[in-house]
């Protein structure tokens, strides 16, 4: 009995004593752990009051997991953060960025929407709209970030909403977007548990009754933003869930190790990630179908990136697309393991901080930062006291990889040097812009960029840091511009004005890719300070320009019994005087660049079929086969070792022999089918005796046509598809034919461009300032330039959502109960005049037939209009395109023939086309069918047969879909029909209606009076409308009266003048298939 009354006592202690430790167990295990430093700069610009609370669920969890600064202290929500700083009275200041942020490892951008006014100690609390006092990321902020990322390596940045958003600056998105590797679409949304509550901010609702009429929704439901204030909204009974469902992709999981999901409810952004494979979550909305197809109207993906992690060279980034720092209710204590476990798996109901944003930012800070990718490394070889990154051999350029020279097939683009709204020489692409396409180009799996001619400072310190970051390197084949206007002019390329233009381009080239050159303004070239050394990731030279063949004929001519040249880097044999110009200005470059720098780059000069070194029997046109270039006249001399290649631009339908040269079309190619392009460049390449790279080669995905091909690879009326496998094509026949590889024509589409069949239609002071869908060289481009601002553009898909979102109101509405016309809009952009007509009842296309008239210039035009049957619809107004929708294959634009620029220029001028009689009469009564020409008048000499005046008719219009997110999307779409259809929307390219500059609202004046070179200036479009069904007018707007449609009744549409483009970029169908084919193309092992 003793015993165990003795032993009792100390069992019950020991179980107490047991339970303490248990119970305080998650403490003292805390204070056992061993902290971790890490430095963590929290910049937070949304800090309206004491509560912190947009940063102060991150400071918890830094604090939980032990993580301190430097100086061994934790963090202070009060203290710990950059940004807007509450004092007392209603008061702010701001603690800005320390000037040095080397030392820290991570930089968390949590909310910068910013304090306004009545948003001060919490004293709006039903979110109306007050003064900006401070927000938005800040460029000086920016750069300082950006600097200490690149400068130093492994460092980490996090952004969360709202990083986008007002009142961020536009080029401050566009920076802040290349650092994330993500865009945002432009909006913004929320969940609310009731709609009804004053939890949704009045200004939601202000600017949604602006709109829509009252705001009267109750219960659950999702509101959404966009930049410009128009509101949409889920309600309850369009959604599924209660909130953005949060689901990790398979690359989130293995990211994160652990399979959280949850329901997200706050306040988020949609955005897109540039590269799909660095999403580690997604965003779902589930919502009823009628909502899907709602949501698709407005622009608005029901899935879309809630977390995108990128990993470069120098550091990594996360993007979390809502705001999951912003937690005002954590424990007091934070000194404590296992809680946050708890709390995930037995928290709140429905906690996005506990159940993901924790557990994500712990896998985060313990793995996943500094963590950057490693980079391919560029190697140099020494020779003779010079370096070297390239030299070629008998077939490729070659770079050295683990010390060994290796080929290495050119995978390439063309980069110009404009955007819209800009000719060339302005050189108006920031640094920014350079950085987001090198970066997209790397994604498409290309290696090498080839500019023309200098660019400014921005394009080398962008390319500089995108080979900086990038895991494999984008090299650059440099190019050296000749004033062709001075060569055109003098005939002589040893001219003072051309050499002395020229070789200072060459001297700036070199000084400018070693980063020391100081180049003065100068009216239409680039200036400015160059810093940045890249000449490591230049691969070659390439001189000169599509040479004009009367100039190198002339030079020759001139220069006759000029001995051959002789240099220390090269040499001729058996050269013309133009060929040895080449060679000494190829001499004066790499004279200078061994002498002032050590170092030697591979060295071309830029040729085409016009001047190759064949002769083409069946080429119809002189200037076409006058005068060869031949680059093996031009050698190696024993100091030059980078090694010479030829180059050339090859398109399939330029010039007209190879489409007509026998060998070429019979020429059957690797993939046993007839291929004149293929052909062509299995006899050039036989004739030569160093590698040859193909400079330039690729169709427009355009809706205007230049030339046709034998094989159907025609200059224009190409879809992006098209144009993609078009150039795939290419790309493969090239590397067959043992070519050292390609350079795509060209990166971005260029406003600024004309072409021979069009560009006596439009005004050459203006096409920068508007995207001419009808001159085909302005759309080569695998990145386009979309007319419209993303969220506010229009696209012809059946769907009237973007109409909405526009807040275009009808120029017409019928009064009628039973008229079959119900409604007409009409908008515009850059680009396209866009119509709609909408319907009270199910159109059939076959028999309901639908004329819009539209009168642009005044005091002439057709007054009686032909319909159906054989019928006439009569105006006191002259119309002078008629827009006949009959069918998918009988719907298209006339032009009155009294303002046909075709008729007028092919059949009164040039006389090339039979003359029509009373075409210079006014309202003579006949529409014609829009035409442009494709070729005039030729012989084959080889062949003597003759071919005639060449041409296709461009008004017809095509149905289909022309939304990019549409699975059937179509460019070349000019027409759609509604689903129900009870509604057609059209877009007419402004040139079909004559105009020389929409910009200015500049058309083609009286022909007649004036000619191609006459213009007028209106003050916009007066349209009508009429319906007919089975030969009988049903409908029109505005209403006969007499049976006659006055003018007077009629509406006029009009826009505003524009000097700034509204555009944005879009990357078309074809960058995804030629990314594929570069991805899939590459050497044989057996490649000499």
């Amino acid at each position: 009995m003793k015993t165990t009354f003795t032993s009792s006592p100390w069992k019950v202690i020991a179980f107490v004593v047991l339970i303490i430790i248990v119970l305080t167990s998650p403490f003292w295990l805390w204070e056992l752990k061993s902290s971790k430093e890490l430095n963590v700069l929290i910049l937070d610009k949304t800090v309206p009051d004491k509560s912190f609370r947009e940063h102060k669920g991150l400071v918890w969890l830094l604090n939980n997991q032990k993580y301190k600064k430097s100086d061994q202290t934790t963090y202070d929500d009060h203290a710990d953060y950059d940004g807007v700083v509450p004092v007392e009275g209603n008061n702010f200041k701001i603690k800005p960025l320390p000037k040095d942020l080397d030392k820290y490892a991570v930089y968390y951008l949590t909310d910068q929407y910013g304090v306004y006014e009545k948003d001060l100690n919490g004293t709006n609390p039903t979110g109306e709209r007050s003064k900006t006092l401070y927000g938005g990321l800040s460029m000086d902020d920016l750069d300082k970030i950006e600097h200490s990322l690149i400068k130093n390596k492994g460092k980490t940045l996090i952004a969360e909403f709202n990083t986008f958003a007002s009142p961020t600056e536009n080029d401050v998105k566009e920076k802040v977007s290349n650092l994330l590797n993500l865009d945002w679409d432009g909006w913004i949304g929320r969940y609310f548990s009731d709609l009804s509550s004053k939890e949704v901010p009045v200004w939601i609702k202000k600017d949604y009754e602006s709109k829509n009429g009252k705001w009267n929704y109750k219960g659950k439901g999702i509101v959404l933003v966009n930049q410009n204030d128009f509101v949409v909204v889920l309600d309850q009974s369009e959604l599924k869930g209660s909130g953005a469902d949060f689901l990790l992709t398979d690359n989130g999981k293995k990211a994160f190790g652990h399979h959280f999901n949850g329901t997200y409810q706050y306040w988020f952004d949609i955005v897109h990630a540039r590269n799909q494979q660095e999403v580690l979550a997604n965003y779902h909305l589930s919502v009823t179908k009628d909502a899907q197809k709602k949501l698709k109207g407005f622009g608005i993906p029901t899935t879309f990136p809630a977390v995108v992690h990128q990993r470069n060279a120098k550091y990594t980034s996360y993007y979390f697309a809502g705001d999951y720092a912003d937690e005002p209710e954590v424990p007091d204590i934070y000194q404590t393991v296992g809680l946050t476990r708890l709390k995930e798996y037995f928290g709140a109901k429905g906690s996005f901080y506990w159940k993901v944003y924790v557990p994500m930012m712990k896998q985060i800070l313990s793995s996943g930062i500094n963590d950057p990718v490693k980079p391919e490394s560029v190697e140099t070889s020494e020779q003779d006291g010079v370096k070297l990154n390239s030299k070629t051999n008998s077939s490729y350029l070659q770079i050295l990889k683990n010390g060994k020279w290796e080929n290495f097939l050119v995978k390439g683009v063309n980069m110009g040097i404009a955007k819209p709204g800009a000719f060339p020489g302005e050189t108006a692409i920031s640094k920014d812009e350079y950085l987001r396409w090198f970066k997209e180009i790397g994604e498409m799996n290309a290696n090498t960029i080839r500019v023309y001619t200098l660019h400014p400072p921005a394009f080398y310190e962008a390319f500089y840091e995108y080979n900086q970051t990038a895991k494999k390197p984008l090299y650059l084949i440099h190019g050296a511009w000749v004033n062709e206007e001075s060569l055109v002019r003098t005939q002589d390329a040893y001219s003072k004005d051309v050499t002395e233009d020229f070789r200072r381009e060459l001297k700036d080239m070199v000084d400018i890719i070693h980063g020391k050159a100081s180049i003065p303004a100068n009216p239409g070239h680039a200036s400015g300070e160059y810093k940045y050394d890249i000449s490591r990731y230049v691969l070659g030279y390439m001189l000169g320009i599509e040479w004009d063949p009367e100039a190198v004929e002339h030079t020759n001519d001139k220069y006759k019994g000029k001995p051959q040249f002789s240099g220390h880097y090269f040499h001729t044999d058996d050269a013309s005087p133009f060929e040895m110009w080449l060679a000494e200005n190829m001499e004066y470059t790499m004279s200078y660049e061994s002498e002032t720098y050590h170092w030697q780059h591979s060295m071309s000069f830029t040729n085409w079929p016009t001047t190759d070194l064949l002769h083409h029997p069946a080429e119809p046109s002189k200037d076409e086969d006058l005068v060869s270039v031949d680059p093996n006249h031009i050698k190696s001399s024993n100091g030059f070792h980078a090694g010479l290649f030829a180059s050339y631009h090859i398109y399939p339908y330029y010039p007209d022999f190879l489409n007509y040269e026998k060998d070429y079309t019979d020429y059957v190619d690797k993939d046993g089918k007839k291929n004149n392009y293929a052909g062509y460049l299995h006899d050039l390449i036989s004739k030569h005796q160093m590698p040859v790279l193909v400079a330039e080669f690729g169709v427009p995905a355009s809706r205007g046509m230049t030339h046709r091909n034998a094989s159907g690879m025609n200059q224009g009326f190409h879809s992006e598809k098209e144009q993609g496998e078009i150039d795939k094509r290419l790309f493969e026949n090239i590397v067959d034919e043992g070519y050292a590889g390609g350079l795509v024509f060209t990166w971005q589409d260029e406003w600024f461009k004309r072409t021979w069949n069009t560009m006596e239609y439009d005004d050459p002071n203006r096409r920068p300032f508007w995207s001419n869908m009808q001159t085909n060289e302005q759309h080569f481009g695998l990145l386009g330039f979309e007319p419209g601002k993303l969220d506010d553009a229009i696209y012809v898909d059946g769907n009237d959502g973007d109409w909405e979102k526009k807040g275009t109101d009808p120029i017409y509405q019928s009064k009628k109960k039973d008229s079959s016309l119900k409604k007409m809009y009409v908008s515009s952009d850059d680009a396209y005049l866009y119509l709609r007509v909408d319907y009270s009842r199910k159109l059939n296309l076959q028999q309901d037939h639908t004329y819009v008239l539209l009168d642009t210039i005044q005091n002439q035009g057709q007054k009686a209009i032909p319909i159906e049957g054989g019928k006439k619809i009569n105006t006191d107004f002259g119309i002078d395109f008629l827009v006949e929708i009959n069918g998918k294959k009988n719907t298209r634009v006339f032009v009155d023939s009294y303002y046909d620029p075709f008729e007028y220029q092919y059949g009164h001028l040039l006389h090339m086309i039979p003359p029509m009689p009373t075409a210079s009469q006014k309202n003579n009564g006949v529409f014609n069918p829009i035409r442009y020409a494709l070729n005039k008048p030729f012989t084959i000499p080889s062949t003597g047969k003759s071919y005639g005046f060449q041409s296709y008719e461009t008004g017809k219009l095509l149905f289909g879909t022309a939304n990019p997110d549409d699975k059937n999307f179509n460019s070349l779409t000019d027409i759609s029909v509604s689903d129900d259809k009870k509604s057609i929307e059209l877009r007419i390219p402004w040139m079909l209606l004559n105009m020389k500059d929409p910009s200015q609202k500049e058309i083609l004046g009286d022909l007649w009076k004036s000619g191609l070179e006459g213009k007028d200036v209106i003050n916009g479009i007066k349209l009508a409308v009429v319906e007919t069904n089975g030969g009988s007018v049903s409908s029109e707007f505005p209403q006969q009266k007499n049976d006659l449609i006055s003018g007077a009744d009629a509406s006029v549409y009009t826009w505003n003048n524009w000097e700034e483009p509204q555009y944005h970029e879009r990357l078309k169908q074809s960058y995804e298939i030629l990314q594929d084919a570069y991805k899939q193309t590459d050497l044989k092992e057996d490649a000499n």
